[in-house]
């Protein structure tokens, strides 16, 4: 797998979807707490920083704060990335926690 796209949001639950290069995210984590306003989830979900200038897509960041690029929080959601993507993205993270972090 040389560096596939990885689909991302701000939340967990948030509408909009964007894409980013699996090189693009730094410090992939698992996390119940999101990027921006920061909104608890209810189970941990896997995390990662990206540039916002890097992100495809409609993502829930404006830049309206200041001029980019902006390190931001993301969220990767197992049904929105293809099976061998997420399979990739475990063998980094490690398992889901069983607990809440």
């Amino acid at each position: 797998m040389d560096d596939p796209w990885v689909c991302i949001r701000r939340q967990w639950n948030n509408w909009r979807i964007g894409q980013v290069k699996l090189s693009n995210i730094n410090d992939l984590h698992w996390d119940v707490v999101s990027g921006g306003v920061h909104a608890p989830a209810p189970q941990p979900f896997i995390h990662g920083y990206v540039l916002c200038t890097n992100v495809e897509g409609d993502i829930a960041h404006s830049c309206l704060h200041g001029e980019g690029p902006h390190r931001i929080k993301v969220c990767i959601v197992k049904k929105d990335n293809d099976p061998e993507v997420f399979h990739h993205l475990l063998a980094i993270v490690g398992p889901k926690p069983k607990t809440r972090l």
